[in-house]
């Protein structure tokens, strides 16, 4: 009876996590591909984008709390407009990658300082989208935050999905089960 109960936990343990793992997989691949691989893209084609004039609207730190703790995390926002082909846009995009909170309080303030508000700017537009501008272009450090963070996530869903898998495998063959 115990090895019954014992059996069946282990087959149930196993499910659980088979099934985080495809969750964890589905959740990285998403992130890794629909979100950092685009941006990433997008970051090395913004090298060759068209520029235009355009001027600060509005710059300053955000600070977002957390609810359940003290800590708090910053971000720079910094909005401008620009104008193409008489048309008027708005971004927020200063560099590709560069829309994350982090607890680096100097780091978005040094986004500020670089954009005061009415500061005119350069701004490169994405010929096919006008409405999708970056005041700094190319790939940076962060740009690669989305899609590293995605393959982490993939990686582990992987690691939860393979090792029962192939235990059962290995199982089946050698007869243990």
């Amino acid at each position: 009876m115990r090895g019954r109960i014992f059996n069946h936990s282990r087959k149930k343990g196993r499910f659980i996590f088979l099934s985080l793992g495809i969750i964890f997989m589905g959740t990285g691949y998403f992130i890794a591909y629909h979100i950092g691989l685009p941006l990433i893209k997008e970051a090395k084609a913004s090298t060759s984008w068209p520029t235009t004039t355009g001027v600060i609207q509005n710059s300053k730190v955000k600070v977002h709390r957390s609810n359940d703790s003290n800590s708090s995390t910053y971000s720079a926002e910094v909005i401008y407009r620009y104008q193409v082909e008489q048309n008027e846009f708005q971004s927020e995009t200063v560099w590709f990658g560069g829309d994350i909170s982090t607890s680096n309080r100097s780091m978005a303030q040094e986004t500020v300082k670089k954009y005061p508000a009415k500061k005119q700017v350069t701004v490169y537009y994405n010929p096919n989208k006008p409405a999708t501008a970056v005041l700094e272009p190319g790939v940076f450090t962060m740009t690669y935050f989305y899609y590293i963070f995605g393959w982490l996530f993939l990686g582990v869903g992987i690691l939860s999905t393979g090792i029962p898998l192939f235990r059962t495998l290995f199982r089946i063959i050698v007869g243990n089960r």
